[in-house]
């Protein structure tokens, strides 16, 4: 696996060294038996791709996952999981397998013409969050649009190294506000020449696409309209973006939209509120990793976002070690992290409310003895 989409064989040595000696530790084994007891790992794929178009997506390396890669994944999940479909009502029930969901955000038109036949050929459910004012445009999302731009004006080859920087920048880009980040990417297109299509993969699925892979079994939630960090545009616009969305999905495929996922993962008590308000069933994150449990709230699920580095070997090849360590591991020490956090917001306020127990009768016997 060469081009722009590497990285250093001695870093996925290390992390395949770590996974070996977390196996021989039983730690290994011990988190996929805790995690298949407790619930469901989500899992967010972006894009899937083959060889040849690494060198032509602006998609950073953290969203793909290569062609050959996601075969055999899916190979590993059909027979080694228990992939649930996300359209069905879920079993809680403890089962010998663990518990996995397959979902992809954007609808990149790969999702349709790469991983859809192959999630048929597995007989793998999968659920596709689309952002439907944003369906067979090519670059549709600001990322891809702010890469090109930066690749365009980054001397040199588009390679690893500089591929390293954009995503600094994007990253960065998340963090401002709508009106902000608008201003950034207009001031990059002023400083470069021109962002146009030396990127022809990156393209989003048609409305033809969707509904004839919506007839083949895919479920299709929101991804809001138009792509938009929720937690950095005003609530109004948010409300359009999440109850506009589902709305015009549900008119675009004359099927119920009730999943919902929020771009970036960004979402805040008011933003939960709103999908909550608009109608949708579930809504899913994609920030801390965890485990989908029983007592989880719907609009907070946690997901495992899964690029190729979760899934391969020092050599680039599907390594189900790799998997059980990045995805089953992360999603163990995310649910137990949550866990903690939780004990420790409960312990801090049984020792407030003790404190105040304590005060009360202390502040009493102090005005008895003043009125004596």
């Amino acid at each position: 696996m060469g081009g722009p989409f590497t990285r250093r064989k001695s870093r996925a040595r290390g992390k395949l060294l770590w996974a070996v000696v977390l196996r021989a530790l039983g730690l290994l084994g011990a988190a996929r038996a805790w995690v298949r007891r407790h619930g469901i790992i989500v899992l967010t794929f972006h894009r899937v791709l083959a060889d040849e178009e690494l060198c032509q997506t602006a998609s950073l390396p953290g969203m793909i996952v290569r062609t050959p890669t996601f075969d055999r994944f899916l190979e590993y999940a059909a027979n080694q999981c228990d992939v649930v479909d996300l359209s069905l009502d879920l079993d809680w029930r403890r089962h010998e397998k663990l518990k996995i969901a397959v979902t992809f955000d954007d609808g990149w038109s790969d999702s349709a013409i790469t991983a859809y036949p192959l999630a048929c050929q597995y007989r793998v459910p999968i659920t596709i969050f689309i952002v439907p004012k944003r369906t067979g445009v090519a670059l549709p999302f600001w990322p891809e649009q702010a890469g090109v731009l930066l690749a365009l004006s980054t001397p040199g080859p588009y390679a690893a190294e500089s591929r390293e920087g954009i995503e600094q920048v994007i990253e960065e880009l998340k963090g401002l506000t709508a009106e902000e980040r608008k201003s950034q990417i207009d001031r990059i297109l002023v400083e470069s020449t021109g962002a146009k299509s030396r990127v022809p993969v990156d393209k989003t699925m048609s409305w033809e696409q969707i509904r004839r892979l919506r007839a083949g079994g895919v479920t299709f939630g929101s991804h809001t309209s138009t792509h938009e960090i929720l937690t950095s545009i005003p609530l109004e616009q948010a409300q359009e973006e999440i109850a506009g969305s589902r709305s015009l999905i549900e008119k675009k495929t004359s099927a119920p939209c009730t999943l919902f996922s929020y771009p970036n993962g960004n979402c805040s008590q008011s933003v939960c509120e709103l999908v909550a308000h608009a109608g949708y069933r579930f809504a899913f994150l994609n920030q801390e990793p965890g485990l989908w449990t029983e007592s989880c709230d719907p609009y907070l699920i946690p997901r495992v976002n899964v690029c190729e580095y979760h899934l391969v070997d020092a050599e680039g090849k599907f390594s189900p070690l790799i998997f059980e360590y990045a995805v089953v591991w992360k999603a163990a020490r995310g649910m137990l992290a949550n866990a903690f956090t939780g004990f420790l917001l409960r312990l801090k306020s049984k020792v407030r409310n003790w404190g105040r127990s304590l005060s009360g009768p202390a502040r009493n016997k102090s005005r008895a003895n003043q009125g004596g």
